[in-house]
């Protein structure tokens, strides 16, 4: 029996409030590639990234050992976060590879941000929810990684209707050992086809500071009671959504540059 393709598709935020954890995220992004390139073999990888000057479809579908390492040139934070908008096109170029395909390949999007939808022009929440529903229904998986934010509820509120097991709120000085763990759920998702391996565990969310999904994981709950440790811990900074990517706007902002969907 021919075994099945896997297809990960990553939307990584650009924007300009990613500036203040650039290097972190570059190194995370580049060992999480790296891992799944070691760990899983015949991975089709696409890679986005997003930002209101632009919506760079960098990799579509392509082997995942031909994918490169980002570097200070070619990540480049700034502008505002059109997360509905580069959600759609991501969904919509995996779509399309998939379709060229003829047998029924495991799926995996990836969705990465440190801010809360705040410019789409393009494409509403009821949009996107209507994809993602859809595409769930098909049997692939979404997961949803917020750098400072409550990673559920901002998903929610672009349309991403995302099992909360499958999303994380992290500090953005954990950024990489949230991808650390992220790469490790993921390639043992992709060897085992199991979709509970995509579930953070409770020592995962602890190491990246997710003081958010908790009440999310239980609705009858409270937020997870903090440790002593943690009461005692001075308070990481934490990336604020529009404001710092409101600053970043140049003139390019009203062209809103891309790729079409």
């Amino acid at each position: 029996m021919n075994k099945k393709t896997k297809f990960v598709s990553f939307l990584l935020d650009e924007t300009g409030s990613m500036q203040y954890i650039k290097d972190d995220t570059m190194g995370g992004f580049n060992a999480y590639v790296e891992t799944l390139r070691k760990d899983v073999a015949d991975i089709a990888f696409s890679l986005v990234t997003f930002n209101s000057n632009r919506t760079q479809r960098r990799y579509v579908a392509e082997a995942i050992n031909k994918i490169g390492p980002l570097t200070e040139a070619s990540y480049e934070p700034e502008a505002m976060t059109p997360l509905i908008d580069a959600s759609i096109k991501i969904i919509k170029a995996t779509d399309e590879a998939v379709k060229l395909r003829t047998d029924d390949p495991t799926v995996l999007v990836v969705i990465q941000t440190d801010g809360e939808e705040n410019c789409s022009v393009e494409h509403t929440v009821a949009d996107l929810a209507l994809l993602v529903k859809e595409k769930t229904a098909a049997g692939w998986q979404f997961v949803f990684l917020g750098a400072g934010l409550d990673a559920f509820a901002a998903a929610r509120d672009a349309g991403l209707h995302i099992d909360p097991r499958n999303t994380v709120a992290y500090d953005g000085d954990s950024s990489k050992e949230m991808f650390q763990a992220t790469a490790k759920n993921h390639s043992m998702f992709l060897q085992s086809d199991n979709a509970e391996r995509l579930h953070y565990t409770a020592k995962q969310r602890d190491d990246v500071g997710d003081t958010h999904t908790w009440k999310h994981l239980d609705p009858t709950d409270q937020a997870r009671p903090k440790s002593t440790a943690e009461k005692n811990a001075p308070r990481k900074r934490r990336q604020t959504a529009s404001s710092v990517d409101e600053m970043s706007l140049t003139s390019k902002n009203n062209n809103h540059e891309g790729v079409s969907p």
